[in-house]
């Protein structure tokens, strides 16, 4: 797996082939179709700016890590935009120690793209914007968004896709899980706007708690100016069913065990797309750690 090391807003690794960096964007080449991810460190800044274009006809993953023990304010400005027929499968890992992290991220869909979009958040105090346009007919998102929280963390997700073009699709789901004192608000917003036509939008939110402390807030927010769309969402929170805990306690494990292995497989869809093994292992380890 090729990785691109970004520190003090410079490449500190050679870019892979046909790939340039100026003026903190990067561009990945045209009619491409990348077999092995590329990764993506941003590290140790605390302000930092990317723009990340995927030229058209072309097929890429991008493991996308911000990393920082900096606990002063972070703030970081992430651009994706997807060109004509592109297909992008990208992962978001955000482990930031900072007090004070703000996290804007957005995403440009254009004619017949494709984007799979999946964030995974284990950062203290936080607020994260995952923001997609979807200005091209034909156009697709399917978000996944999952925040974990514990002690006195707190992580807040907007989650908006806008349809800006006939025929395009958006799906979200997001999950939050919060244990001790953790708060974990997850806002998501789906809007198909006028004269967009068969546009379909679907969102699920999810709340899990494992402690009486813990607070978990889902907002789902649909807004439709358009007649002929399809569209729906949905909201839970709750604590792990007690019926999945015995049964799992009758088999041997502790109760402490039966939650971790169940919150582990809500997981899944994250730790399954880190395809960089020391990245998977540390993500799975600071999860735990906080269940």
């Amino acid at each position: 797996m090729k990785e691109i090391i970004i520190k003090h807003h410079q490449v500190m690794t050679e870019l892979p082939d046909g790939f340039s960096f100026n003026d903190q964007q990067l561009v990945i080449p045209k009619h491409k179709v990348f077999e092995e991810p590329i990764k993506i460190s941003i590290l140790d800044d605390n302000n930092e700016s990317l723009e990340i274009v995927v030229s058209e006809n072309t097929s890429i993953k991008i493991i996308l890590e911000l990393s920082s023990k900096d606990e002063l304010e972070n703030n970081y400005t992430i651009k994706l935009i997807a060109k004509k027929n592109s297909h992008v499968k990208y992962l978001l890992v955000g482990e930031l120690s900072s007090k004070k992290a703000v996290l804007d991220h957005y995403f440009t869909a254009e004619r017949d793209a494709k984007l799979d979009l999946i964030g995974g958040f284990v950062s203290d105090v936080l607020v994260a914007k995952m923001h997609v346009d979807l200005v091209g007919e034909g156009a697709e998102v399917k978000m996944k968004a999952v925040a974990v929280s514990s002690d006195d963390h707190k992580q807040t997700i907007d989650v908006l896709i806008i349809h800006k073009a006939p025929n395009t699709f958006g799906d979200m789901t997001n999950i939050g899980i919060a244990n001790k004192r953790g708060k974990i608000v997850l806002n998501g917003v789906e809007k198909i706007e006028k004269g967009m036509k068969h546009a379909n939008a679907f969102q699920t939110l999810k709340g899990i708690i494992t402690s009486d402390f813990a607070i978990v807030e889902v907002n789902p927010i649909l807004l439709i100016d358009e007649y002929d769309v399809k569209a729906g969402h949905g909201a839970t929170i709750g604590k792990i069913a007690e019926d999945a805990l015995y049964y799992l306690r009758s088999r041997g494990l502790t109760h402490a065990e039966a939650e971790k292995l169940i919150i582990n497989g809500f997981l899944r869809p994250v730790i399954d797309e880190i395809d960089d093994e020391p990245l998977r292992e540390r993500f799975v380890h600071v999860v735990n750690s906080r269940i």
